[in-house]
């Protein structure tokens, strides 16, 4: 084997360059990640499973479905929330809710740590439905934007968010107690629902994943770029690697611009704070993305 040493030079500066960019690029990630685990915005505190922050649920509705939730807590150790805002503000309401659902600590601390939470903002007209890791396999996405569509959606069309949002937390409820082998007080079994073909794509963090992609393709054009100026002879080698780590340091801190804006703790007027919940919910927080959402 013949050693070229013009060739080991370039070989050289592509690895040097790759490296570069990786150093410069890997604390972008890391920021994202913590950005992803932890809430970057203050949440207001959880003092009713059902906090309304645009008061639209009648008291009776509020104090049937924190009968439910004590209900169901106690017999299936199964937490839910239901919180309506005015808006989420600039935040996609997937970030949103699952910020809320993690923040609040949503399932049991032990165990499985089973809970779900309905997110639901009035003015903005969206819904999203967050489900605990360990209840994904019973209220698949699917099976969720499935009871959405034909319990919330309708009602909310016509204006009535109280039995929307009763009739959609009873079917989450009935379809639990049926594939978990358990009854509730108050829940009508006649709601459960059972798996179909007919499947909701969930909605994404569509400015974190839309982030990530232009990344990835600022990676791929400006090494494209380099190699094919170490190709023609070119000497721009440093300002090459110049580009790429500005261009990547950019990439990598701005998918999470929005972050900031959102929920505001004393943001929100209205009726969000009731008695007979105690010290909150149970500490679990162990969300991951599942559920699903939209519009009507």
């Amino acid at each position: 084997m013949v050693f070229r040493p013009g060739l080991f030079r370039k070989f050289l500066f592509a690895l040097l360059a790759i490296a570069f960019a990786t150093l410069v690029w890997l604390p972008g990630l890391n920021v994202q990640a913590q950005s992803a685990t932890k809430s970057p915005i203050p949440l207001p505190e959880p003092f009713t499973p059902v906090a309304d922050y645009a008061n639209v649920i009648e008291p009776d509705t509020r104090r049937r479905l924190e009968a439910i939730y004590t209900n169901l807590k106690q017999r299936a150790d199964i937490e839910f929330a239901v919180v309506i805002v005015p808006t989420t503000g600039e935040r996609d309401i997937f970030e949103y809710s699952l910020d809320i659902a993690r923040g609040w600590g949503i399932g049991s601390k032990e165990g499985e740590k089973n809970g779900f939470l309905l997110v639901v903002a009035v003015n903005d007209r969206k819904y999203f439905t967050q489900v605990s890791n360990h209840l994904e396999g019973d209220l698949t996405d699917g099976l969720v934007g499935q009871i959405q569509r034909e319990r919330l959606v309708p009602q909310f069309r016509r204006g009535n968010y109280n039995q929307g949002i009763y009739d959609t937390i009873q079917a989450y409820i009935a379809t639990l107690a049926e594939k978990r082998g358990f009854s509730i007080e108050g829940i009508d079994q006649s709601y459960a629902y059972r798996e179909s073909r007919e499947q909701q794509p969930r909605l994404e963090p569509t400015g974190v994943m839309s982030s990530s992609c232009f990344t990835l393709g600022v990676i791929v054009f400006v090494i494209i770029i380099i190699l094919l100026s170490m190709r023609r002879g070119g000497g721009g080698g440093c300002l090459n690697m110049f580009l790429l780590g500005s261009l990547l340091n950019r990439g990598g801190r701005g998918g999470w611009g929005d972050s900031n804006s959102g929920w505001s703790g004393g943001g929100f007027g209205g009726t969000g704070g009731g008695g007979g919940f105690g010290g909150g919910f149970g500490g679990g927080g162990d969300f991951g993305g599942g559920g699903a959402g939209g519009s009507w």
